[in-house]
């Protein structure tokens, strides 16, 4: 059973006086074990929910309902399935103290790959868990397979144990699952031929693989005693680009979609333009930082200008990588009269220079870089450096009080246009 922890006000739930601290045992007369079984049971048009209330008691309740009426509870967070695997690249075990808890924890969770799109490895899966998989119709799930070569996927999880990727991914497609899949690349480890084999085996399962997403390996400098890896040079970045492109052209001639996809970072590392939006389709891995400068600059492009805005100042903070493309969307906003928007790049020396991404950027980071300088009247920050549900940083710093140190109000964006937006919002004139 599963514990309710919020009701939401005039939902379907209230009006049927269920109560924060009671728990669903049962819908329909199937056993409610966490989420998955609530959110797959209660989308019947007719249900009978049993319950125990926080005061003891047992109670039904039946009601007939629109299939997409989840009736307003919410419930506490999943308690995942730990990983198993020791890769050679996981970032968690490159992590320095005082970070914030829960980033500290490697998880493995098909149920947490379903709900929130974290890449698993299959590789904690027991035949109960394949079953739940099936009749709870789990798709897509988020995969991440590093390389289709048992011997070579054993090294790199570091787990002698881990089944045969192929064989996993060949179940789940003939149970009418789909897939993401993602290549975490090392160079001289699982990229040249073995990415070639790779690619080669997993546009075999289309369509049950709907996308493939390379992505550079992340290191940080607090690497002591573990396994001996390197980012990629500028031109090994290139090959990698030029081998998916390839094989996407392939893909395209022979499924109708690219599939295979480098991530933005292989860009921005071989100094090549990224491609234009309609490259990526429906951005399937957008999340994972496919085709996220693309996007950004198309909404960019089509945000619309006011004809003049009351005199304003804002620092805008973005990461390493980031920075040129957003110095040049920036160009746009010079167009508004009274609108001053200023860069500034910071550089990540919590995790060390080569962390360039702009989501990994802390709030002791940004503080240092912004501290003495002439910041204007408010701060924007990237908000993918933020945990939405507690406003904090990587480094436990909360988003209040990096205001306070700066002595300006902080906001955290994701487009270009938010800077409008907020600004409106906050009863600044315009004229569209």
């Amino acid at each position: 059973m599963i514990e309710i922890v919020h009701i939401a006000p005039g939902s379907t739930a209230e009006g049927l006086h269920i109560r924060q601290g009671d728990c669903i045992v049962s819908i329909n007369r199937e056993e409610v074990r966490d989420i998955i079984d609530y959110q797959f049971l209660v989308a019947d048009e007719h249900v009978t929910i049993k319950l125990l209330t926080s005061g003891g008691r047992t109670r039904t309740v039946s009601l007939d309902k629109d299939p997409d009426d989840r009736l307003g509870l919410e419930f506490a967070p999943l308690s995942v399935s730990r990983c198993r695997n020791k890769c050679i690249f996981c970032f968690v075990d490159q992590m320095p103290r005082g970070c914030r808890k829960s980033l500290y924890v490697k998880d493995d969770d098909f149920r947490a790959s379903f709900l929130y799109g974290n890449y698993i490895t299959l590789g904690a899966l027991s035949e109960d868990d394949w079953q739940r998989i099936f009749a709870r119709r789990l798709s897509p799930l988020y995969i991440s397979v590093h390389t289709t070569d048992p011997a070579l996927r054993a090294s790199i999880l570091r787990n002698k144990k881990a089944p045969d990727i192929m064989t996993s991914l060949k179940r789940l497609a003939a149970g009418g699952i789909r897939m993401h899949t993602q290549i975490v690349l090392c160079p001289e480890i699982n990229d040249g031929p073995h990415l070639q084999k790779t690619l080669e085996d997993l546009a075999g399962l289309f369509p049950a693989v709907t996308s493939i997403a390379a992505v550079p390996v992340g290191l940080t400098t607090f690497r002591a005693g573990l396994f001996p890896l390197r980012v990629f040079s500028r031109s090994e970045a290139r090959t990698v680009i030029d081998q998916i492109t390839r094989f996407g052209a392939l893909f395209k001639k022979q499924y109708g979609t690219r599939l295979a996809f480098a991530s933005d970072e292989f860009y921005i590392k071989a100094g090549v333009p990224v491609p234009p939006v309609s490259f990526y389709e429906d951005f399937p891995q957008i999340e994972n930082g496919v085709g996220m400068v693309a996007d950004f600059l198309r909404d960019a492009g089509r945000t619309r200008l006011p004809s003049g805005i009351e005199p304003v100042t804002a620092t805008l903070v973005t990461g390493v990588s980031f920075s040129p493309v957003l110095k040049n969307a920036l160009d746009r906003l010079k167009r508004v009269p009274g609108l001053t928007v200023r860069l500034v790049t910071v550089r990540n020396n919590f995790f060390g220079p080569s962390v360039t991404v702009a989501g990994l950027l802390t709030g002791s980071d940004i503080a240092a870089a912004l501290t003495g300088k002439r910041l204007g009247d408010r701060v924007f920050i990237p908000a993918d450096s933020l945990n939405e549900d507690e406003n904090t940083f990587l480094d436990g710093m909360s988003l209040e009080h990096l205001g306070s140190l700066l002595g300006v109000k902080v906001q955290p964006i994701r487009r270009l246009r938010d800077i409008l937006t907020l600004l409106r919002q906050e009863g600044r004139r315009t004229s569209l």
